[in-house]
């Protein structure tokens, strides 16, 4: 019971930082700081693309390392096994070449 309660608060708290920030970039923008906020977003979506192959590879690595733990007797089922193979034949199909 506690953990629902601990994760309904994560949830809650999560919820109102993301309002919470929203409404500052209205704010803001109201204040005519929308020019520096689009610059910003600029930055950081060049940096997001930078980043995104790097961050594909490193969930692959992880997705086939599971894959790999699956196959331990005790730790997978057949259906996790077929589950994580499909999602790794969809990343290395969205892998750059």
């Amino acid at each position: 019971m506690t953990d629902i309660l601990i994760f309904a608060g994560f949830a809650v708290l999560v919820f109102t930082l993301g309002i919470g920030l929203w409404a500052l970039g209205r704010w803001l923008r109201s204040k005519g700081y929308g020019p520096q906020l689009d610059k910003l977003d600029r930055h950081y979506t060049a940096f997001q693309l930078r980043v995104n192959p790097l961050a594909l590879s490193a969930s692959y690595h992880l997705v086939a390392g599971a894959n790999g733990m699956g196959r331990l007797p005790l730790l997978g089922s057949k259906s996790n096994a077929a589950l994580t193979k499909q999602i790794l034949m969809a990343m290395r199909t969205e892998q750059p070449k």
